[in-house]
């Protein structure tokens, strides 16, 4: 699994003093600050489902973040240093490292600032409470926050695995999507944002998974409504991103996939 690195740089200068990080959790401040990312999200949606590292390395690089697995297997939730994948079939199960990533990003969780959320929120109020404290801080960066809530109905995804040769992901989804609607859980939030200069590498705004206070329960988020939560959130000054280094990656055509990513996001498959 070869991958080559690529980095956008903003508080850390140059990539070998800010971005890049050993297996060991680091102790500069400015290393911890650093959005580690696997892949492009057009090379997903295109249909790379392909190993390119692995959960060892995601978790060498944070301590919370989203992804999937190779085969587009599942949905990543990495919560409090440990990787979770929740699958198709309900399930959640914590995955070793040796498991194959094709597409994550992982941080290392330090709070910049905290929220309380009192009274009824559905998907729509709770990204637009998100969105004021990105842009009270700066939304051309990135963040990530946790929210631990009470969730009266909650609608999550995750995707069965697949065989080669892959397809594209938009086509995935209209026969291997299976959607879970649960209701009065409680649990965690890992909600990611990326600002639009970053259009297609990754989602723009706010990418979702929950899991379950029990782990028995997770994926990515479709829908909600919170009654109580409590977030925490960390602003993340720096971008390194490592990409496939294979001959399918490098055959793709990664352009124009916009509205793919917007139905991948939103659970479309029409």
């Amino acid at each position: 699994m070869g991958i080559i690195p690529f980095v956008i740089v903003a508080v850390c200068v140059g990539f070998l003093n800010g971005c890049n990080k050993s297996a060991q959790a680091p102790t500069d401040n400015v290393e911890r600050d650093c959005m580690y990312q696997v892949s492009t999200l057009q090379a997903l949606v295109a249909g790379h489902f392909y190993g390119v590292t692995d959960v060892a390395d995601i978790l060498a690089h944070g301590d919370i973040g989203v992804g999937t697995f190779e085969g587009a297997e599942g949905e990543m939730i990495v919560l409090d240093g440990v990787c979770y994948k929740a699958l198709a079939d309900g399930t959640v199960q914590v995955m070793g490292e040796e498991t194959p990533v094709p597409f994550a990003v992982s941080t290392w969780f330090e709070a910049d600032d905290t929220k309380t959320f009192k009274g009824n929120y559905d998907m729509e109020t709770l990204k637009a409470a998100l969105d004021s404290i990105t842009l009270k801080q700066g939304a051309n960066t990135f963040y990530v926050a946790k929210i631990k809530g009470k969730f009266p109905e909650m609608k999550v995804r995750a995707v069965t695995k697949q065989q080669e040769p892959y397809a594209e992901l938009v086509e995935v989804m209209k026969t291997s999507q299976v959607m879970f609607d649960y209701e009065d859980v409680v649990g965690t939030l890992v909600a990611v944002y990326c600002p639009p200069y970053v259009a297609g590498v990754n989602a723009v705004g706010w990418h979702i998974h929950f899991l379950s206070d029990d782990k028995s329960k997770g994926g990515h988020v479709l829908d909600l409504s919170m009654t109580d939560g409590a977030m925490e959130i960390d602003r993340t000054d720096a971008f390194h991103m490592e990409l496939p280094n294979d001959d399918k990656f490098n055959a793709l055509d990664l352009t124009g996939r916009d509205k793919e990513i917007g139905k991948v996001e939103q659970g479309s498959a029409s």
